[in-house]
């Protein structure tokens, strides 16, 4: 599979996320907000990590809900995983997608990938990895405290095998 860009995707959605990822940590409450999404912290099952529903009254807002019983970087994952959904896969999500906490949804393997994947190049964008590092961070537990990242999700990013 070709690595996931965030230059492929259509405008609004690469103009949404790019503009917030300027400096540590990414906003993933801006983006979702550009995209016109609301997100929500919420009492959620402990099984499940986040939810993407449709409002069924209107068939045009949609709402990313949260665990609230999850750690802050994993709350910020689930939303930029769940963004991910909205830009690639809300044709084919109907009303409602509930991501388990292993992130698996019902939708395909391969479109889970590709959220995780998207989620990845939201909240750690090479640009400001980069940048960050070039600035002379090169910790690792330091630079995923700066992204508000778990550093397993980091090494994951960066190719460490863990």
């Amino acid at each position: 599979m070709a690595r996931l860009s965030i230059s492929k995707l259509p405008p609004y959605a690469a103009e949404a996320i790019t503009r917030h990822q300027a400096v540590a940590p990414v906003k993933v409450g801006a983006i979702a907000a550009d995209l016109g999404v609301k997100v929500l912290i919420s009492d959620l099952p402990l099984a499940v990590s986040g939810m993407l529903t449709l409002d069924p009254s209107d068939r045009k807002t949609w709402t990313i809900k949260v665990n609230r019983h999850e750690h802050r970087n994993r709350q910020r994952f689930t939303i930029a995983h769940e963004i991910a959904h909205f830009v690639l896969h809300r044709d084919v999500i109907g009303n409602e997608l509930v991501d388990d906490t292993f992130y698996r949804s019902g939708l395909s393997e391969r479109r889970e990938y590709e959220a995780n994947a998207l989620a990845a190049e939201i909240l750690m964008p090479w640009p400001l990895l980069t940048r960050l590092m070039q600035n002379g961070e090169t910790d690792v537990e330091k630079l995923a405290i700066a992204l508000q990242v778990s550093t397993a999700a980091l090494n994951i990013r960066l190719g460490v095998l863990t």
